[in-house]
């Protein structure tokens, strides 16, 4: 078993506790690409203990916003087989479906005035998310739990990580690597294309 397996990135317990209070907003976990979104969101399923439905729009031909619509379908009937607790909807790079922000903000309107219990995390690419529809159509609806790159702290907690490593593998590339790269990828220099 590897250590990350062990291993909560601090955001996990606040989305955890998000998920726990009664329904009031979507959660959207943003941050950049590598940095963990999806295994979060996982972790903080788990803890809830809410029956979950997770979709991820990165297969290519999911791009409709029916593809949203199926998935919200599909995580209500567990919602309404669940208790009151009910059920979470986990949608994963959300902002890669044209029409996105209009689509879920009617579904989660549509929830609200039936008061079905149906909790929400989207993930995905900060700018994106905001640039394409959370500032707009789903204003008031939506907390942010932001995800930032790992740091050193968390690398030493997580694998073990002493500060030249980190040094190497992170500061020396310019920006922080995902933490289970391979060695020789970590230690080349990017290229600019």
């Amino acid at each position: 078993m590897s250590k990350l397996s062990g291993y909560t990135r601090p955001q996990a317990q606040e989305l955890t506790s998000r998920l726990l209070e009664p329904r009031r907003f979507i959660q959207v976990v943003a941050g950049a690409r590598q940095v963990g979104k999806t295994t979060l969101a996982g972790q903080a399923a788990r803890q809830s203990g809410l029956p979950t439905r997770y979709a991820s729009a990165d297969e290519p031909t999911l791009r409709g916003v029916q593809w949203i619509e199926q998935q919200w379908e599909a995580a209500r009937s567990l919602t309404d087989a669940a208790d009151t607790d009910g059920a979470l909807l986990v949608l994963d790079e959300v902002q890669k479906v044209t029409g996105w922000s209009e689509t879920v903000k009617h579904l989660w309107d549509a929830d609200t005035r039936i008061g079905r219990p149906l909790k929400v995390v989207l993930l995905g690419s900060a700018p994106l998310l905001v640039e394409r529809g959370l500032s707009e159509s789903l204003a008031g609806r939506f907390e942010m739990v932001r995800l930032p790159h790992w740091s050193l702290a968390e690398m030493q907690q997580a694998f073990g990580w002493s500060l030249e490593h980190y040094l190497l593998r992170c500061v020396s590339r310019r920006g922080p690597a995902h933490p289970t790269a391979g060695p020789l990828g970590a230690l080349r220099p990017r290229r600019a294309y």
